[in-house]
């Protein structure tokens, strides 16, 4: 920084008195009046590091605005629902999907699930379960292999004090069916008698899988799944309460199916049947005593 001062010389004028007729010269007066001049040198490498600088940070500007604006989310409308599911021998708990996002059948939530496919299992033991839902589901209970041509194949399959709104039984093969003792609001039994349905029969357990039994717990719905041809020597299902949705029992080959003691009905009349057997179970023999037909409502 550089200070230069430069002199400003200021003249006054002359003063003149006519009737004296003196004219008085008044000094001229010097005054210094100071200039400021602020020179800053700089040198080229100083702007080349300036100009490097500004770049840089406008860069980190535009970089941070677009990322901000590409890492936006939607908020979640609600919480993401838990899972719940058994597989033959193995269990495990996972992150389930919106729940406004079940299809019919197609995500398992909050669900009871026996993927049982492939396995030889010994006993499936499913005893005093609260099971049902208002809206998301379509069955409270399945037995199936969800349209796949292939066999849930049993010895025994016991369905013992079931509550339900409707129990269906298709597409199966029974040795010996035993249906008695149950109320309904609406009977409708049609099943086909055949000569070569076959007599399941599993008794050796060497070598089978082994499912704890399943009791005491609520679930919207159980599921007993089988993408490829199963085997078990029992499929017990007792003391469970369904409403909302209906029971369904489908490819299955056994032994003996015996279903007893159970309520159900939806309380649309008994013209309008809500335990039917469909023409497309095959069965050897059967027993079909005291099935009443009352007027139940399961809610």
């Amino acid at each position: 920084m550089k200070l230069i001062i430069k002199n400003r010389r200021i003249s006054l004028p002359k003063l003149r008195i006519p009737k004296l007729n003196v004219e008085v010269k008044l000094p001229s007066v010097s005054i210094a009046i100071p200039k400021f001049i602020t020179k800053v040198s700089v040198g080229g490498h100083f702007k080349k590091m300036a100009g490097v600088s500004l770049s840089v940070a406008a860069l980190v500007v535009v970089v941070a605005v677009v990322f901000a604006a590409v890492g936006l989310e939607k908020a979640k409308g609600i919480p993401m629902a838990a899972e719940y599911k058994e597989e033959a021998g193995d269990k495990y708990v996972g992150i389930g999907k919106d729940i406004n996002d079940r299809g019919s059948d197609a995500a398992d939530t909050q669900t009871l699930k026996l993927n049982i496919g492939g396995a030889r299992i010994s006993d499936i033991i499913i005893d005093d379960l609260e099971v049902g839902a208002i809206t998301g589901i379509t069955r409270s209970l399945a037995i199936t292999t969800n349209g796949a041509s292939v066999w849930i194949e049993c010895d025994e399959v016991l369905i013992d004090n079931l509550t339900a709104p409707s129990l269906t039984i298709s597409n199966s093969e029974i040795y010996n069916l035993i249906v008695q003792n149950n109320k309904a609001d609406g009977n409708s039994f049609s099943p086909t008698i055949a000569n070569n349905i076959r007599d399941i029969t599993l008794n050796s357990t060497r070598g089978t899988a082994s499912i704890p039994a399943i009791s005491g717990s609520d679930y919207d719905r159980i599921h007993i799944n089988a993408a490829t041809t199963a085997q078990c020597r029992k499929l017990h299902v007792k003391n469970v309460s369904s409403y909302g949705f209906p029971v369904v029992l489908d490819q299955i080959k056994a032994g003996t199916v015996t279903i007893t003691n159970s309520n159900i009905g939806d309380g649309d009349g008994i013209d309008s049947a809500d335990f039917i057997i469909m023409d497309s179970v095959k069965i050897g023999t059967s027993t079909l005593t005291n099935n009443a037909e009352v007027p139940i409502s399961v809610k």
